[in-house]
């Protein structure tokens, strides 16, 4: 076990290195120069090209990106050219929000997907089958923003039983703990904003939440069919083991192997920031953050926001590794 985590902490090292060189070689191509999205296009020649020597960007690349690892190594991802907050500093702040939505998210999807997977194996060809992989097509099928607005104007503007955007209302307020309002509301004994805060997470959690849902309830009928068709299972209901014994102890479990990893693959694509769920809700996570330094042509911040991002999905793939020795016994790591 002890090689194997470090062969993948090696490994991931690697990786993040890889994404560091194409992040910085791909920020660079993008059309714009900073300098003159800051100061505007009004701005005279001398003026950009003050602005450029200031933010080091007259230098060469090699330079530049020799500079760029010299400071992730010291753990200083820059500053952001435009607001000139600490780029760990915005991470920081973000972070939470991002995260509590990537928990409501996949809480959504595993509560409603695991479930329907199942009922659609056991019911293989019936009404139910039919019916749970109709809505998991739909599902899947949907656009994030389209379901995103559609939720928005129904649940928030016609019944008006939620609110549409942002993490809290405006007349509620918390000094943060952990970042994560319904459980610092909850922490802190104000279960009044705890509640608010579960409010206001639902719509963008169901909206981010519906085609990992879809995959999830797919991918469980799919591994769950093959399961039930396996021989000890046979064996199991002629020695007359209960139904829903054999479903939950014998079949889910060995199941579960292709469902867990999917669920570590969509935790990590969640926590790299959702853009257009975030920019639906006003959600002031990570994806709106990154989305904004694009537009403004933020190398600091587009790079910061990317190799955190990588280091996440990285870390979630690592737990989900070790999570099959836990599942299937069989797996040994050497």
């Amino acid at each position: 076990m002890t090689s194997f985590l470090i062969r993948r902490v090696l490994r991931t090292l690697l990786v993040v290195l890889g994404i560091t060189l194409v992040v910085f070689a791909f920020v660079r191509a993008i059309p714009g120069d900073p300098a003159t999205v800051i100061l505007g296009e009004r701005a005279t020649p001398e003026s950009v090209a003050r602005l450029r020597t200031q933010l080091g960007l007259d230098q060469p690349i090699p330079v530049q990106f020799g500079k760029f690892v010299a400071d992730i190594a010291r753990g200083d991802l820059g500053a952001g050219i435009k607001s000139q907050v600490p780029v760990v500093d915005d991470l920081r702040t973000r972070f939470p929000a991002t995260f509590e939505l990537t928990i409501g998210a996949i809480l959504f999807a595993i509560l409603v997907g695991l479930p329907a997977g199942i009922i659609a194996a056991l019911n293989r060809n019936k009404f139910l089958d039919n019916a749970a992989m109709t809505i998991s097509l739909v599902g899947v099928s949907m656009p994030v923003f389209w379901l995103g607005m559609l939720l928005a104007y129904f649940f928030a503007v016609k019944l008006q039983w939620l609110p549409p955007s942002a993490r809290l209302s405006t007349d509620s307020n918390i000094e943060p703990i952990t970042g994560l309002f319904v459980l610092d509301g909850l922490l802190r004994g104000q279960f009044a904003v705890a509640w608010e805060a579960l409010r206001h997470l639902i719509l963008p959690s169901v909206a981010l939440g519906t085609i990992p849902m879809a995959i999830i309830a797919r991918i469980t009928r799919s591994a769950m069919l093959e399961v039930l068709s396996q021989d000890y299972i046979r064996t199991a209901a002629a020695k007359g083991v209960s139904r829903t014994r054999v479903v939950v102890r014998h079949a889910l479990r060995n199941a579960m192997l292709p469902v867990v990893t999917v669920i570590g693959l969509q935790i990590g694509a969640l926590l790299g920031g959702a853009v257009l769920t975030e920019t639906i809700f006003s959600w002031p996570g990570l994806g709106s953050w990154l989305y904004q330094g694009i537009f403004d042509r933020d190398y600091p911040v587009i790079q910061g926001g990317v190799i955190f991002a990588a280091l996440v999905v990285s870390v979630v793939n690592l737990a989900v590794d070790l999570s099959y020795a836990f599942l299937d016994p069989r797996i040994h790591y050497s």
